[in-house]
């Protein structure tokens, strides 16, 4: 290796370690912030159980660092959502300078677009899919059998279908990256339709609760946000073909 390669290499380790620095510190902030308030946020991500559960009917915790375990949790997903505009954006400025324009254009496409389905994922599965899962489970009550939910792994399951409806969201962007990267064509993707719908109910059973409910309404999303994604990408191909056909 050369003294130019060198110097070029040290650069961007050197850059490489400030903006993940950067992105460290930024975090470790917001985590501070989300923690400090973490007792409303317990509130809120306790609400669509709530919702289901009658008036006198409390949650509990059965070990005592259960709850602080469970407000850390929460505390850290929130400040990753919270920063992830600037962590994304640290990212971004990182690998923009080796890209070409219409790279740049598609890499940051790709991560606004991200974040933002993920987010959407997130909230559909606690606006809808939750409540409809919790009152599902809370059917099993009865004069012998009472419903006392622990607080740590009420959290648990919370973020777990937080996250698996968040990923979910990201499908459509999936397909438009292989396409993109040329790893598969838009005709080859469509013909795969009845595989994927497959795939989507085992997803939908290894990712959420074992109740037919959040099963279902994890895999009918993920199969028509994958329809979406392929009508998207059939676009991108089709405007890829015109303009290599142009040039």
């Amino acid at each position: 290796m050369n003294d130019a390669s060198s110097m070029a290499l040290t650069g961007h380790l050197r850059e490489l370690r400030s903006r993940l620095t950067r992105a460290v510190l930024c975090l470790v902030l917001g985590f501070a912030a989300c923690y400090a308030v973490s007792g409303s946020l317990m509130e809120w991500v306790a609400a669509p159980l709530k919702s289901q559960l009658e008036a006198d009917m409390p949650m509990i915790f059965i070990s005592l660092p259960e709850v602080f375990f469970a407000r850390l949790k929460v505390a850290f997903v929130a400040a990753l959502f919270i920063t992830s505009p600037y962590l994304l954006f640290q990212l971004w400025a990182f690998v923009a300078p080796g890209l070409y324009q219409n790279e740049r254009r598609f890499f940051l496409l790709f991560l606004v677009g991200s974040v933002v389905l993920f987010i959407i994922g997130g909230l559909f599965a606690f606006a809808f899919v939750m409540p409809l899962a919790f009152k599902f489970f809370l059917g099993f009550a009865g004069p012998d059998l009472v419903a006392y939910p622990t607080m740590q792994l009420y959290v648990s399951l919370v973020l777990r279908l937080a996250i698996a409806f968040g990923l979910t969201f990201e499908v459509p962007l999936i397909c438009i990256l292989l396409v993109k990267l040329g790893a598969i064509s838009c005709d080859a993707m469509a013909r795969q339709r009845k595989w994927v719908l497959v795939g989507a109910f085992v997803l939908g059973s290894v990712l959420t609760p074992p109740d037919v409910i959040s099963q279902v309404l994890l895999a009918i999303p993920m199969y028509l946000l994958f329809e979406l994604g392929v009508l998207v990408a059939r676009r991108f191909e089709q405007k890829e073909y015109a303009e290599t056909a142009s040039g």
